[in-house]
């Protein structure tokens, strides 16, 4: 076997993978957890039962690895513009609107996240590669404390106070039951942000 052929298996295995959890996020967010069992995923998806199985070791290892996979694509969003390279607030105020942004222009990941978080699947806090990943957000929280700019909060409570409004105000964007100009949304990420300011 070749090099080419090696690349292009490579890429096949990835294509496979990205077809099962579009699948998976496609008939949760039609039909919940419970419609959308294996045999309805193999079929959207395009590939066999067992070709799944070679991937996840059953359906909630798949419903985790989309809510990984989804998460890491919101961090993805979360850093366009460098945030983490600019002074606090700006930092702040970057993430709060990419935040929102990715939210209101991915609604499936969006309900996804909500029916996932409210589950009894494991949560975020539970996911050590996740952790790992979202670390240094947690760092600038915690320097941001240690400069004095931020409430000495535990992180949950930073985050439900801002990102999870993000969120929330998304979800309203995509029911159509809301809509913020840029210049409405950055008074709110300012307003989330003088939430937690000490």
């Amino acid at each position: 076997m070749n090099v080419h052929s090696i690349k292009c298996d490579a890429v096949t295995e990835v294509e496979k993978r990205t077809a099962i959890l579009n699948a998976t996020l496609d008939l949760i967010s039609e039909h919940g957890f419970h419609g959308a069992p294996i045999s309805k995923i193999a079929k959207q998806s395009g590939v066999s039962a067992g070709i799944i199985y070679h991937y996840f070791a059953d359906k909630d290892d798949l419903i985790q690895a989309l809510y990984v996979h989804i998460k890491e694509h919101l961090l993805e969003a979360m850093m366009i513009g460098n945030p983490q390279d600019a002074p606090w607030p700006d930092s702040f105020i970057t993430l709060w609107l990419n935040s929102y942004h990715y939210y209101v222009r991915h609604p499936q990941q969006t309900r996804f996240i909500e029916q996932y978080e409210n589950s009894p699947y494991p949560q975020f806090e539970e996911n050590e590669d996740l952790l790992a990943k979202y670390a240094w957000l947690v760092q600038l929280i915690d320097e941001a404390q240690a400069k004095g700019y931020v409430k000495d909060l535990p992180f949950p409570v930073i985050h439900e106070l801002t990102m999870h409004v993000a969120a929330g105000l998304a979800k309203q964007q995509i029911k159509g039951s809301l809509f913020l100009t840029e210049d409405e949304l950055l008074a709110v990420a300012e307003a989330c942000l003088a939430a937690i300011a000490r």
